[in-house]
């Protein structure tokens, strides 16, 4: 394998919330209208709305596993929206849909007889509970744009086209919106493939299962306990479509968080032949869904050393920073012109090169192998949970973990970091 596809396997990032952020505020919807696990009547709005009453219907029908109720809303004269209704049913119940709640806008009415809807999809999968809807794209449930048409047909109002909205979210198109899913689900992981990856569901379940038991121990520390895993195998038309589409080759795996309710995983499967980078990319992933699910408090860009950092360290776990083949970029940059004075780095910009790249995330390893050296894992995990879950500053999560100021341990750690490489 060349030095160029051993990096790219395991060069892996976190783009989340930084694809398609809305900054703006989303106007105020009517009462939702889909019937949920504590929520099931609609709002006094919605009852004079026969596009809302239909939608709470169907919404209904979804999370009693009704597929037939389900379907009862799309037009029996539209054989392929029929079809593609189908498997978002399937889709959605593979992954473990546990609420499902249409917001939708008072209808416009284009001509007699028709009224095109847009509504919000808010939707968490195996949670009990789901976060309240909110205002601002980015916290509460995630949620999808649709634009719907609906005709009477029979006597009844029904959907008769789904389309794009004006202002499609960046989490869209989600891998469960349109095309046939595949499932495997273990006891800890559900794994969902197109039908082209359809081959790699066990083999990937079998490395997901292995490394939740890591990642639960860790989930622990940080206090972010994980209901369960969903992983996507994505082959190169998904890759550049699900949740917007990566663009970076070098990019082969991916944590896409779902606003408060949780953080998906997707793999980039063409990319991930060799076993043992597609264990490492697992573990790293769903190492960022333990430490980074639900923290929506600060941009994720000015953590990202840490972010991937312990993303590497719970990727790499049990064995150290000094085993991983970052380890010679690490050093070629401590021996170089610019040596690095802190472990807070900058993450590389899109032209950096590949040893560059790798160097930022080995270091990013070694500095959370120093902590956990120095203070303790449990300490480290402190940190980690201060930094990123409750947006304390490093200075006040440091003196909080280890009764240091974060200067101190900065600079005891490069000390560190140089002897180790």
């Amino acid at each position: 394998m060349s030095r160029r596809i051993w990096l790219v396997a395991l060069v892996l990032v976190l783009i989340g919330a930084s694809t398609g952020i809305f900054l703006g505020r989303e106007p105020e919807p009517l009462a939702p209208v889909a019937a949920t696990a504590t929520r099931t009547a609609p709002g006094p709005k919605a009852a004079h709305d026969p596009t809302a009453i239909v939608l709470r219907a169907q919404a209904a029908a979804l999370l009693r596993g009704d597929k037939w109720g389900w379907l009862a809303a799309v037009d029996p004269g539209k054989p392929k929206l029929r079809a593609r209704y189908s498997r978002m049913f399937t889709s959605l119940r593979g992954l473990g849909v546990s609420q499902f709640v249409y917001n939708s806008y008072a209808p416009v009415v284009p001509k007699a007889g028709t009224l095109v809807v847009r509504a919000y999809v808010a939707y968490c999968f195996s949670r009990k509970t789901c976060p309240g809807y909110a205002d601002v794209q980015w916290r509460g449930p995630p949620r999808v744009v649709q634009a719907l048409t609906f005709k009477v047909v029979g006597g009844r109002y029904v959907i008769t086209a789904l389309g794009k909205a004006a202002e499609p979210n960046g989490m869209q198109p989600t891998p469960w919106e349109n095309g046939k899913l595949y499932f495997a689900r273990g006891k800890r992981v559900t794994v969902a493939a197109t039908g082209s990856q359809r081959k790699n569901l066990k083999r990937v379940l079998d490395l997901a299962e292995e490394a939740a038991v890591v990642t639960d121990r860790y989930a622990a520390l940080v206090r972010n306990p994980q209901p369960r895993y969903r992983i996507y195998l994505a082959d190169d038309k998904a890759w550049t479509s699900w949740y917007g589409g990566v663009r970076e080759k070098w990019v082969v795996g991916l944590a896409v968080p779902l606003n408060d309710a949780g953080t998906d995983t997707m793999l980039r499967m063409s990319q991930l032949g060799d076993t043992r980078l597609l264990a490492g990319t697992i573990q790293h992933e769903m190492g960022h869904v333990v430490t980074l699910s639900g923290a929506t408090a600060r941009d994720p860009a000015e953590d990202r050393w840490l972010s991937e950092g312990i993303a590497e360290y719970i990727g790499w776990a049990p064995k150290p920073a000094s085993a991983s083949w970052r380890r010679s970029s690490v050093r070629v940059a401590f021996h170089g012109s610019r040596r690095p004075a802190t472990i807070v780095a900058k993450p590389p910009g899109g032209k950096a090169s590949d040893m560059v790249v790798d160097a930022f995330y080995g270091l990013g390893h070694f500095a959370a192998d120093c902590m956990a050296a120095r203070y303790g894992e449990r300490r480290l995990f402190d940190f980690v949970r201060l930094a990123l879950r409750q947006d304390n500053t490093y200075d006040q999560a440091a003196r909080k973990a280890f009764g240091k100021p974060f200067a101190a341990v900065d600079k005891a750690c490069i000390a560190w970091i140089d002897k180790q490489v």
